[in-house]
């Protein structure tokens, strides 16, 4: 449901029944009429939107050593870069609250130079998953996900178990009778010669690493959009039925007589006595569901964290307008955590398999959801904390990285020899006391 919502109006109408039931008594013709006649307000996907560009406001920096450096621009299995990874992940959890990263590499043609990868799958392709504790630790045991692959015409799904302290993965199908077929030989990831005593996947979502169940985020809203479609489905249905005005006739008229055509240039002639009329719909039902829709419209505004209307009051300060709307990017916040712990932590076991330094794989994303460049005032004032001694260069830096002054992911010596380059004095702007 939610993933139709998000893909908006033809998506919806595409599963007809499924979402707008057919009205009693109504015709199948006139029910397609009736649904084509609807309209999707388009808030989930209008909101998705407005949260991701906050999430990723600024561009993640992302570090990688030597070894590991060919996955800033092939990532993922589908060979997508790193940014567009954290993109993919960012969504995902943003919308359906759930995201599967699983570290592998090619199944085949390895070769000294090849690197890790990661395997991405969406909330609908993790079809049942299992835990225990291990050495104390709540871990991972067995994790089932749907493929795109077939076998003898069935849906192949992957298992990946952790069997006496062993990775295994297994494909597997099921028959007409819903029995378990297992296809293929049992594999025992390997590497560097050691076999893996833990399942290398990890189950994202906005409320951390933990697999326990969850409620996507955006169902709520993805239900009132819904109940807002029925809504206009019935009100253009309504109009359809009674807004043209329809013409009446009273009275004896023989056969011969009655009108068959209506307009200008159209005479009817009628006998004496007779009534003509015209039928006008003059009842409130319209404009009452028209009422329901709009506070539907607003209802969807506040799920959406405010994205769809002013997020400043008229008698707000900007200071002020600034704190509420953190407190209600709670759910940026934790996507944000959850994603750049869960790459973290795959690229560092990433790093581990090749040999390389695990401290320099990782990835930073912006917590500053909210435009904050610094004012010329506030650098005025770095620049006199620095140059009486409160603070130190390093500290100035970072303030103005904070600012939005420099970027996030150019370190001070970086800008040491941008400034040298440009034949700029990188020496202490006063002389410090000797003692």
């Amino acid at each position: 449901m939610i993933r139709a919502c998000l893909d908006g109006e033809d998506a919806i109408k595409d599963q007809g029944q499924s979402y707008v039931p057919k009205p009693d008594g109504m015709t199948t013709a006139n029910y397609t009429h009736y649904l084509d006649r609807a309209c999707f307000y388009g808030a989930p996907e209008m909101t998705l939107r407005a949260l991701v560009g906050l999430a990723l406001r600024k561009d993640p920096v992302i570090k990688l050593p030597a070894r590991l450096e060919p996955m800033r621009l092939n990532a993922t299995h589908e060979n997508a870069p790193m940014h567009v990874l954290i993109e993919d992940m960012v969504r995902e959890v943003m919308s359906l609250g759930r995201f599967g990263l699983l570290l592998d590499f090619p199944s085949s043609e390895n070769t000294a130079n090849t690197v890790p990868h990661f395997s991405t799958f969406v909330a609908e392709s993790i079809a049942d998953f299992e835990t225990s504790y291990v050495d104390g630790k709540k871990v991972l045991t067995r994790v089932h996900l749907a493929s795109d692959e077939q076998y003898d015409g069935a849906d192949v799904t992957y298992e990946l178990i952790l069997e006496d302290t062993l990775y295994k993965f297994r494909r597997f199908i099921r028959d007409e009778q819903k029995n378990r077929v297992e296809v293929g030989e049992e594999i025992i990831p390997v590497v560097n010669g050691q076999a893996l005593n833990f399942i290398p996947f990890i189950l994202v979502s906005h409320e951390g690493l933990r697999p326990e169940k969850i409620t996507p985020p955006f169902l709520g809203l993805c239900k009132v959009a819904l109940s807002h479609f029925k809504n206009s489905a019935d009100r253009e249905h309504a109009i359809f039925l009674t807004a043209s005005p329809t013409p009446w006739v009273a009275g004896s008229i023989t056969a011969d007589k009655v009108p068959t055509a209506i307009g200008a240039g159209t005479v009817w002639t009628l006998p004496e006595n007779t009534e003509v009329g015209m039928l006008e719909f003059t009842g409130a039902g319209v404009s009452a569901m028209k009422e329901l829709m709009d506070e539907k419209i607003d209802t969807m505004a506040t799920l959406g964290a405010r994205m769809l209307s002013a997020t400043m009051n008229r008698n707000e300060t900007i200071d002020t307008a600034t704190q509420r709307t953190r407190s209600e990017l709670a759910l940026l916040h934790g996507v944000v955590v959850s994603v750049e712990t869960a790459i973290n932590h795959l690229l560092r076991v990433a790093a581990d398999w090749m040999s390389a330094d695990a401290d320099e794989a990782s990835v930073s994303l912006s917590r500053d959801f909210i435009e904050s460049s610094m004012d010329p005032k506030m650098i005025e004032s770095q620049m006199k904390l620095y140059l009486s001694g409160v603070i130190s260069r390093a500290t100035m830096h970072e303030n103005l990285q904070k600012g939005e002054i420099i970027r996030a992911d150019r370190t001070m010596d970086d800008e040491k020899d941008m400034i040298e380059e440009d034949g700029g004095d990188v020496s202490p702007l006063i002389p410090r006391a000797v003692a």
